[in-house]
């Protein structure tokens, strides 16, 4: 199975209305495409995904999702001033599909992602055979 990562702007989501942001990230999770985020979601966005995830869990295609944000918090008066106007949440947030993410730790100096991915039993043969082979 191949890993599909989508990069997505800040200018994308804010062209987006919440509940349009929800499908636009649930529509890509259910396709089995892992999405970053530019920009954090706010906290009532990501209680709205929840739910949203909740609703469309499904036993046989859609077993919910895992997400992480990462925050990049203004740290000084001036910075949480432009932040407030600009209207922008800096951060990162990364959702994808349960079945594909196994665990996301964060680190002191980066994020772990460990995917989970099937490989047919027919390619870990052949992969064995070149293997042995020398090739």
């Amino acid at each position: 199975m191949e890993v599909q990562l989508d990069f997505v702007s800040a200018e994308t989501l804010a062209r987006k209305g919440s509940a349009e942001k929800i499908s636009f990230i649930l529509d890509k999770i259910k396709r089995n495409i892992i999405v970053v985020l530019e920009e954090a979601l706010e906290p009532r966005e990501e209680a709205e995904l929840i739910e949203a995830t909740m609703r469309e869990i499904d036993a046989e295609e859609f077993h919910g999702i895992e997400f992480y944000r990462i925050d990049s918090r203004a740290r000084g008066l001036r910075e949480k001033i432009a932040e407030y106007i600009s209207g922008r949440r800096h951060g990162l947030t990364i959702v994808g599909p349960t079945r594909l993410i196994e665990a996301i730790k964060r680190e002191p100096d980066y994020i772990s992602m460990l995917m989970k991915v099937d490989i047919p039993l027919e390619e870990k043969k052949r992969g064995r055979k070149k293997r042995k082979g020398g090739k």
